[in-house]
């Protein structure tokens, strides 16, 4: 692709990514590390908060490890549940440690990093269990001190904003009204041919279409369809969903799931607020250190974070 369809600052941070990437080794932990390696340099310098604390959260299914960030030591303080991304087999509350704190000093709420449990060793549905339960514990005011729970909302990036929907979806028929907000970047919804898959299968713009054949494989086994309810989201009724923050990449093969999302929560009766940044590939809120529409986009879903009504449209 021609540089000068990037954003400023795109080319230098794929030079960066490309020179800090390990040399490939073999396996989950070696994909894993790489990732790990990659992703620390873009989380310095960090960014002061109140705090961030590590915690465990008892859930029905085991532990499970959680970061909380908050913007000041207020009481009663609108939450957002984050999810992080990396096709559902790698990422870590280390690995989106600048975009959870991008988020919680923009918004002025608390954000609540979840490590759920990762593929393929748990597949599905393990970590979408594992999210509804948290997000059930949350809810109900005891996990946590300090969070509003009439005002708490779920979002992620790319594999966790699909977590994200999934568990709003659930939560909507198990537990109506505990779901206020949805922050959703560069997600996959459903999906499975599309324009911006076709045009976009460089591995430059983030995703390839091996890679991302090989996490849905990794996440969904060899017992679900990826044309099943699993995967396929937007064929889902999404009635009755919370207003919803939707984050698009212009260079990103996954850029068609969030422009059918939109427009389907629109066409069920919902609100959602599209925005889609020029000249950045899939996974680019990584780079707000250096690529200002990065740090524009994670202003942008604060703003809608803070901005939240925090309620079901009417």
């Amino acid at each position: 692709m021609p540089p000068d369809r990037f954003a400023p600052g795109v080319a230098e941070a794929l030079r960066i990514a490309a020179a800090r990437a390990p040399a490939a080794g073999e396996g989950i932990a070696a994909m894993r590390s790489a990732y790990e390696t990659e992703r620390s340099w873009w989380n310095r310098p960090v960014i002061d908060l109140h705090s961030a604390a590590d915690a465990v959260l008892e859930l029905e299914d085991g532990p499970v490890g959680i970061r909380v960030y908050r913007p000041d030591a207020g009481e009663s303080l609108p939450a957002l549940v984050f999810l992080h991304g990396g096709g559902f087999v790698v990422g870590s509350l280390e690995s989106h440690d600048r975009i959870m704190r991008q988020l919680c000093r923009r918004s002025g709420a608390i954000v609540v990093g979840l490590d759920y449990p990762l593929s393929p060793e748990h597949r599905y549905p393990a970590a979408l269990d594992t999210v509804e339960q948290a997000f059930v514990a949350l809810a109900e005011g005891l996990a946590v001190p300090g969070i509003d729970p009439g005002r708490l909302g779920i979002g992620g990036d790319s594999a966790g904003a699909h977590l994200a929907l999934a568990a709003a979806l659930r939560l909507r028929d198990r537990r109506p009204d505990t779901v206020r907000f949805m922050l959703l970047y560069y997600g996959l919804y459903g999906l499975k041919e599309s324009e911006s898959r076709r045009r976009f299968a460089d591995p430059v713009y983030g995703l390839p279409p091996d890679e991302l054949r090989f996490y849905e494989s990794s996440y969904l086994g060899s017992e679900a369809s990826p044309d099943g309810e699993a995967m396929d989201l937007l064929a889902s009724d999404l009635a009755g969903l919370p207003p919803a923050f939707i984050g698009a990449a212009a260079l990103d093969p996954l850029l068609d799931d969030s422009l059918a999302l939109a427009d389907a929560l629109r066409q069920a009766g919902g609100r959602a607020e599209l925005r889609v940044y020029d000249g950045v590939p899939h996974g680019f809120l990584h780079w707000s250190r250096l690529v200002p529409t990065a740090a524009q986009a994670l202003e942008d879903g604060a703003r809608a974070v803070a901005a939240s009504p925090f309620r079901f449209p009417s």
